[in-house]
């Protein structure tokens, strides 16, 4: 990687220090970075990008949702789902429709244009995991387990608060100041 944090030495703030050399977070932070736009730039190819993907995904996987039920499965606001459908809208991607027991309510469906675009990037989004399953190799149980415990650890919507940085450093064998 290009931007690589560990090469970068010790930063200290405030009295404390944090080592770069094998800084978990910051290798994470980074990668994810390159990954998204390495992504990114696999959809603009076929005329898209993630925020359309994952608008588009989310269609796909439940046809005819709300836009109250989209926004939620994106994980937007719905003023933010309007901004995009109203785009998709005027490329001629999507239809918005008034349910008929409650008209307040708008379902959404791809048009045929819409479908295709769909389609699209469905492919090149199997494309891009594939490169990134090649990469990992035979270890793709042992790095989604990682990664599940990695997300574990770093949910603060659990059982509390994250440990102190000094217990967590303990416990992996860290004995560096905190």
């Amino acid at each position: 990687m290009s931007n690589d944090f560990s090469s970068k030495g010790t930063i200290t703030l405030g009295g404390m220090s944090f080592t770069g050399e094998r800084a978990l977070g910051m290798t994470l932070w980074e990668t994810t970075q390159v990954v998204n736009r390495a992504f990114e730039r696999m959809l603009a190819e076929v005329d898209g990008n993630r925020a359309v993907w994952f608008i588009l995904l989310a269609l796909g996987r439940r046809s005819h949702a709300t836009q109250r039920e989209l926004a939620a499965t994106v994980g937007i606001t719905e003023a933010t789902l309007t901004h995009h459908l109203t785009a998709l809208e005027r490329r001629g991607w999507v239809t918005r429709t008034r349910d008929d027991r409650d008209r307040r309510v708008q379902r959404l469906e791809f048009t045929v244009e819409g479908q295709a675009a769909f389609e699209r990037m469905l492919a090149a989004a199997i494309r891009f995991d594939r490169l990134l399953t090649s990469a990992v190799g035979e270890d793709l149980d042992t790095f989604f387990s990682a990664l599940s415990r990695l997300a574990s650890v770093a949910d603060d919507r659990g059982e509390g608060p994250l440990p102190p940085l000094a217990e967590l450093r303990r416990d992996a064998g860290d004995d560096a100041p905190a």
